[in-house]
Parts: C-alpha cells; sequence; structure tokens
C-alpha cells in the first residue's frame, strides 16, 4: 500500500460490481473519468459504496476527494470471453499493485492533459440530478451523449409526476470543450454553476 494513500481504504466488492472506499476522514466527492466520459459522486460521508454496472467498458481514472487530498486509482472494467460477464480491475496509475497513490495538482493535470478530448469530436452534456426521496436524497453528475440525455429527461418528466419523485431535479449543460470543462471541473467541484463560460453553456 502506497503511505501516502492510507488515509482512503479501498477495494472492489465480491462480485467486483461496486466500489467501495472507507476513510476516517469525510469522503467530500468520487471522480470516474477518462477521455470519453465522467462521472461524479458526492458522498460527504466516511464510506462509500459506488455502483459500477453502469459504467461502461474501458480504462478510467477515478478521484476521490478527501479535504485538500485527491486520492488517484486506476480501474479498467471489460468483458471476460465466459457468459460475456463484465470483470472490474482496481490498481495504481502505473498498474504495479492494488493500491492508489496521491498525487499532486500538477501531476494531476498531466494526467487530464493525457485524456484530452479532440475538438473534432460531438458536444457532450454535462448532466446533473438530484433525487429526493423518503429514503434520503443523492446527488450524481456526469458526462454525457445526446441519446442518452434524451432518455433522463423522459425519465425526469415521469418521476416528477409521482408522489415519491416529484422534487427530484435534472439540470443539463451543453459542452462544447470537453477536455477543458474536465479539468476545470476536476478541479472545482463547483465550476458548473459558474454564470459565464465559454466551454458550456
Amino acid at each position: 500500500m502506497n503511505k501516502r494513500a492510507e488515509a482512503l481504504e479501498q477495494a472492489l466488492n465480491k462480485n467486483g460490481d461496486s466500489l467501495v472506499l472507507k476513510s476516517e476522514k469525510t469522503i467530500q466527492q468520487v471522480d470516474i473519468f477518462n477521455k470519453d466520459y465522467m462521472k461524479t459522486f458526492n458522498i460527504n460521508g466516511n464510506e462509500a459504496k459506488i455502483d459500477l454496472s453502469l459504467i461502461p467498458e474501458g480504462r478510467f481514472i477515478v478521484q476521490a476527494r478527501l479535504g485538500k487530498k485527491r486520492i488517484v486509482m486506476y480501474l479498467k472494467i471489460h468483458e471476460t470471453l465466459e457468459n460475456n460477464a463484465t470483470k472490474t480491475e482496481l490498481a495504481t496509475l502505473d498498474e504495479t499493485d492494488i493500491s492508489s497513490v496521491e498525487i499532486e495538482e500538477a501531476k494531476l493535470s498531466e494526467t487530464i492533459a493525457s485524456v484530452e478530448e479532440s475538438s473534432k469530436k460531438p458536444v457532450s452534456y454535462w448532466v446533473v440530478y438530484e433525487s429526493v426521496g423518503g429514503s434520503g436524497s443523492y446527488k450524481t453528475m456526469s458526462l454525457e451523449r445526446k441519446d442518452d440525455v434524451a432518455k433522463m429527461i423522459s425519465k425526469n418528466k415521469l418521476e416528477i409526476n409521482t408522489k415519491i419523485g416529484k422534487n427530484n431535479k435534472l439540470v443539463v449543460y451543453e459542452v462544447y470543450n470537453i477536455s477543458k470543462f474536465m479539468r476545470k471541473q476536476l478541479r472545482n467541484p463547483n465550476y458548473f454553476s459558474s454564470s459565464k463560460s465559454k466551454f458550456f453553456n
């Protein structure tokens, strides 16, 4: 275990479809991203169990925020040949062991830069979803494609017509420059709420 990352316990559950995190310090937020995808989970607690079943196949960087610290992990999700089952692996960025590393701001910038999006790629959308129900509330933020956004909007319209989901909220932002938006959003969790930006609307 990397000494600098001992503040955060991290592991996959038995089925490999959930990421389990524990810390004595408050886990504020967890970001999962690569050059084509980004999803943010607001935790604000000492433990988290993040469902990975809806994360697409591929290689991802997982960033956990603990106060001023950022613990970064490497996640790989791929299908195995047997029964088309999904296999998930968790390791450091250089895949040397099953652990994680805390990296400095400059190093994080290099990591994000390495997954820059081509300007020729289609526009994506930053989606902020808040669920307020009787059993509690939660908030997720993710970078989504147009087709997926349409499905989320349809689902939200159905939810707000029910007693349980009437207070649910879905806000969609159009992203013009994915790589630059992701850099700023990863550094500042509230960047998406800026009143002005040339990278999104």
